[in-house]
């Protein structure tokens, strides 16, 4: 059914940014930036794939299958659908694809087990319900990330309606161009990002890496959980 107009005006207020300050704009600036440069190196990079066979050997040597799970346009028709949804009921924060007991066991690990006093850095935040549960009522610095801009917008909706989330944080960022950021996190976590970032056309494993450990603090821990790898194939990345 069409929205009405609260409903179409949360929607805006939802897609609006969240940044204020100067030094958040001119991050925004770059981050727009390199977006549109990696769009362009993309685009001068696409070649014609076999038709027998869709999985393409990468420079770096890993072969892996293409889907649109790994493309920007994906995500940004599934967020989009999840703040039209938050603007109906904002008790619906979005289909969390860790949610249920993977996300809780995921969750109770890194309370119990991962360095949280040093920040904590959420790549393909996604709805940002994680990465709430994990700072909820917990000092700390908290960074969520994602390529999708209405990812952002909903996982900044999800935190200002969450108690003791007020110091989340969320930006739209590409997880291959992490040095951007200008901020280093004692804790990285990646709940499938990996798993979808490699089902992109140009996916690199090295530029995954490289680009972790712009923002990874010496001696700070990459925590990786993924559908698509065991931990031996990941370990071999």
């Amino acid at each position: 059914c069409p929205l009405n107009a609260a409903g179409s005006a949360l929607i805006d207020r939802s897609m609006a940014s969240y940044v204020v300050s100067d030094e958040a704009l001119e991050r925004t600036q770059k981050w727009a930036v390199a977006r549109q440069a990696h769009e362009a190196e993309a685009a001068a990079a696409a070649t014609p794939r076999p038709e027998d066979d869709d999985a393409g050997a990468r420079a770096d040597g890993v072969k892996h299958l293409e889907s649109a799970l790994g493309t920007r346009a994906h995500w940004e028709e599934a967020y989009e659908r999840e703040l039209r949804n938050f603007a109906l009921n904002p008790k619906d924060e979005g289909v969390d694809w860790f949610s249920d007991d993977t996300g809780e066991r995921l969750l109770e690990w890194v309370r119990a087990t991962a360095p949280l006093d040093e920040g904590v850095l959420d790549l393909g935040c996604g709805s940002g319900v994680f990465l709430c549960d994990l700072a909820a009522g917990r000092p700390g610095r908290f960074l969520g990330v994602d390529y999708a801009a209405p990812a952002v917008g909903m996982a900044a909706n999800v935190a200002r309606q969450r108690d003791g989330c007020d110091h989340v944080r969320f930006a739209e960022a590409d997880v291959a161009r992490l040095d951007l950021l200008e901020e280093q996190f004692g804790l990285i976590l990646d709940k499938g990002t990996l798993d979808a970032y490699m089902l992109g056309f140009m996916a690199s494993v090295e530029s995954y890496a490289a680009s972790a450990r712009a923002a990874l603090k010496p001696g700070g821990r990459l925590v990786v959980t993924s559908c698509n790898n065991t931990a031996d194939e990941l370990v071999a990345l």
